[in-house]
């Protein structure tokens, strides 16, 4: 890693899969874009008061931005920077759509559970990232919104949004460092 940082550790999440980890103050997490074309669903806590958590609408009025990008920074609903932006080869990370919901994949792909598929089963951002949250003892009321890093959408005059596909290529990456120990939240459907 650059700048004399030393790499803790690595892991590849899947796609369809998700993952959370407590990133202590100072700390860097590397998101990287190993193919080209991901998105990684993230959500944002203080680590030691979990109803501390990710304001987009904090996030984006005190920046004046509508996307997330190298030098931004990642708000708690208390005003606190969670997490900030050192570096970002992508430069387009996405924080107005949300994630897939079991009726939209199910629309697209078909129904495909568990008990027939096992790992194979279609899988959607919304429960996903529900089972990484009870990981931590929290529930649907503590969904927030979230950041879909590597995704681009647009949105022309007339407020209609856009999916610009190819934004993110491959060995793309956006260092998060932690203003506070913060919990993070990943989804990759």
């Amino acid at each position: 890693m650059e700048n004399n940082l030393v790499l803790l550790t690595e892991t590849v999440i899947d796609g369809g899969w998700n993952y959370s980890r407590i990133v202590k103050r100072g700390q860097l997490l590397r998101l990287t874009d190993l193919e080209g074309g991901a998105n990684v669903s993230a959500m944002f806590y203080n680590a030691g008061n979990f109803s501390e958590r990710f304001n987009l609408g904090d996030t984006l009025k005190i920046q004046h931005i509508c996307r997330l990008t190298k030098h931004c920074c990642i708000y708690s609903d208390m005003g606190r920077i969670l997490m900030s932006v050192p570096e970002d080869t992508c430069g387009w990370h996405d924080m107005l759509c949300g994630c897939t919901h079991a009726a939209l994949i199910e629309k697209r792909f078909g129904k495909k559970e568990y008990q027939e598929a096992h790992n194979d089963f279609y899988r959607n951002g919304y429960d996903s990232l529900l089972v990484e949250l009870g990981k931590h003892g929290m529930t649907k009321r503590d969904v927030t919104e979230i950041i879909n890093f590597f995704s681009k959408v647009t949105v022309d005059e007339k407020g209609a949004m856009t999916f610009v596909p190819g934004n993110s290529p491959a060995g793309s990456h956006v260092d998060l460092r932690a203003e506070m120990d913060t919990l993070v939240v990943l989804d990759t459907g």
